[in-house]
This record gives structure tokens, sequence and C-alpha cells, in this order.
């Protein structure tokens, strides 16, 4: 008979008083079941923590935003209305106002993008000879003082 499955098979009332602890010493006796049930535990969850951070920078790509806005934006069968084809444009039809007008949005909007200071900066070459903080002579000390 296999001794596992008696331990297992015994109750308290037996004569023996067994618990889980008491049972797991008995089929551990030097705690490497547990050593290796704890290390193993605790790599899976760095091995998945890493490959968590690892993949977190693709979370913030526009590809997956877009993907996630159609899963979860579904429009019913009977509203999806087909979009309108778009006329090719002629050259003739630019005239120069209209790229004038473009121009000066485009130029006013990237005026604002930006704050403007006035910001002078000035160097100066400050020449000390002298400076306390680097001369050795007050770091030394006089053996002779009487």
């Amino acid at each position: 008979m296999n001794p596992y499955i008696v331990l297992l098979n015994q109750t308290p009332s037996a004569g023996k008083d067994l618990n889980d602890a008491s049972v797991f010493a008995q089929q551990d006796p030097y705690g490497f079941i547990m050593a290796m049930l704890g290390m193993g535990i605790v790599f899976t969850i760095l091995i998945l923590l890493y490959v968590i951070f690892s993949n977190t920078p693709k979370l913030f790509t526009p590809a997956f935003k877009q993907k996630t806005r159609d899963i979860f934006r579904k429009k019913p069968a009977a509203e999806v209305i087909p979009e309108p084809v778009a006329e090719p444009t002629n050259e003739a039809d630019l005239t120069g106002e209209v790229n004038a007008a473009i121009a000066a949005a485009i130029h006013l909007y990237r005026s604002d993008l930006h704050d403007f200071e006035d910001t002078v900066l000035t160097m100066k070459k400050v020449s000390r000879i002298y400076s306390p903080w680097s001369s050795k002579i007050y770091g030394l000390r006089n053996l002779n003082q009487n």
C-alpha cells in the first residue's frame, strides 16, 4: 500500500492529531518541494511582468488605438451610410486667393504653437587669479604652533 494514501486517509480521530502542516512536513522533510514551489511562483510572476511591461508601449500606438475604436464602435448594418466619393479636384479650381487663405491659416496655426520668449544668453569669461577654495595652503596643518 502507498504511504501517501495512508497519510491522506488518516483522520484525527484515528489516534494522531494530523493537520496540513504536519502532513506536508512528513512528505517533504527537507523543504525541497516548498523551495521549488516558491521559486517557481516568483519566477513565473517575474516573467509575466516582463512580458506585460515589454508590450505596454504597443498599447499607445495609433494603430492599436484605431483597432480598439473599431472594436468598441460597432455600427448597426441599417445605419451604415456609404461615404460619398470625392470628386477629383482640378488645379484650376485653386485660385490665388484660396492658396493665400490656406497659407495664412497654416501660418497662424503654426505661430500659435510656440511661445516666443526674448531670452538673451550672455556668457562672460571671468578669470579669477586667486581663490581661497582652491588654495592648498589652508588645507595644510602647521605643526610648529607655539
